[in-house]
């Protein structure tokens, strides 16, 4: 049995110790313990005795609040009428209800990035209409600076929009924009820097002087002092390396969980969306195409496929292991969700042949 940890170790590249929402377990205890669990099992490895298995406890899921933003059949043409005319949304009908966190996948020039423009009134629809919390945004007298305020949108690269001399001042533009006085734009500020895990120590650097991941940090913590009530990221891990993207996705993630605000994640990653979102809507050709729970979207991976997608590589993994006769679960799509459906079937086919 051992050799088998050891080779999901290595695929799914695990090495954990004891975390804090990790509940110790006696590998000969781990089958019984398993089936009664309802939380995810999670290999880590122990100093003394190699591997040990451990239960991962359910994120508590927050409660979520009326409709947030709202869209009816939507559309957005480019140079209407001219040679260079393109139609970059179609017929667009969806609902993001308030704390929710969306992911929104598709190919280059799908449309992801005009839908979320259309989300707090940058960019006009050529048809159809726009809610925020029930009300029209292009109604007559609706103040669309407050709505900018409250459906933040952190753009690609927001590290280029960086411009003080020092960060702290950097944050307090948005809240000072907001005719806010100058102590609660500071309180705002150093709140916001907070929840994306930067110090006081960082307060009178130059954001110049900043690695990437720490400017990007910033640049979400200069929207956050505006205390929005949507957080719209468009590829907000762009450029960054593997530790800097896992820290800001981490960021994001105690955000949502923490402030309850809504989030809306534009990612070309299928393993950042898998990870977490608890909702997908897939953009084609400016068509919403899936919009479901990331399980339900994935399993229609050769779908995704044949539009220029994949899913994640979970997905792909367990299709094959499946194919080579271990009764895995294939609706998978993270490694938490992989390790506990192999070691079941390991354990499983291990009783069977006893």
């Amino acid at each position: 049995m051992k050799k088998y940890l050891y080779m999901i170790a290595a695929l799914f590249g695990i090495d954990y110790f004891c975390k804090e929402n990790i509940e110790a377990q006696k590998p000969e205890d781990f089958p019984r313990d398993m089936e009664k669990s309802h939380g995810k099992i999670r290999l880590y490895r122990n100093h003394n005795d190699g591997f040990c298995f451990g239960v991962k406890k359910e994120k508590k899921e927050l409660p979520q609040g009326k409709e947030s933003i709202k869209l009816e059949h939507v559309g957005y043409t480019y140079n209407p009428g001219s040679a260079y005319e393109m139609h970059a949304l179609k017929d667009v009908n969806l609902e993001i209800p308030q704390g929710q966190f969306v992911g929104i996948i598709g190919h280059t020039g799908s449309g992801k990035s005009t839908l979320i423009q259309h989300f707090n009134g940058l960019i006009r629809p050529t048809e159809g209409h726009i809610y925020f919390e029930g009300q029209d945004i292009w109604a007559d007298k609706f103040p669309l600076r407050g709505l900018r305020s409250q459906v933040g949108l952190v753009f690609q690269y927001p590290e280029h929009q960086l411009f003080e001399t020092d960060v702290l001042t950097d944050v307090c533009f948005g809240p000072k924009n907001q005719n806010l006085p100058s102590e609660e734009c500071e309180k705002r500020a150093k709140e916001a820097l907070e929840h994306v895990g930067l110090d006081e120590s960082y307060y009178a650097k130059s954001p110049f002087e900043l690695s990437g991941g720490q400017k990007r940090r910033v640049a979400i913590a200069g929207v956050l002092a505006m205390n929005p009530k949507v957080l719209i990221l468009d590829e907000p891990t762009a450029g960054l390396d593997p530790m800097g993207r896992d820290e800001i996705l981490d960021q994001i993630a105690s955000l949502h969980e923490t402030r309850g605000i809504t989030i809306i994640l534009v990612s070309h990653s299928m393993e950042d969306i898998a990870k977490y979102v608890e909702r997908i809507i897939v953009m084609n050709h400016g068509v919403k195409t899936f919009d479901d729970a990331p399980k339900k979207v994935f399993a229609h991976y050769k779908e995704l496929e044949a539009i220029g997608l994949a899913a994640p590589q979970i997905t792909y993994i367990m299709h094959a292991l499946k194919e080579k006769g271990l009764d895995v679960d294939t609706s998978a799509i993270n490694v938490d969700e992989a390790t506990t459906s192999i070691l079941r079937a390991l354990w499983k086919k291990e009783e069977d042949h006893k």
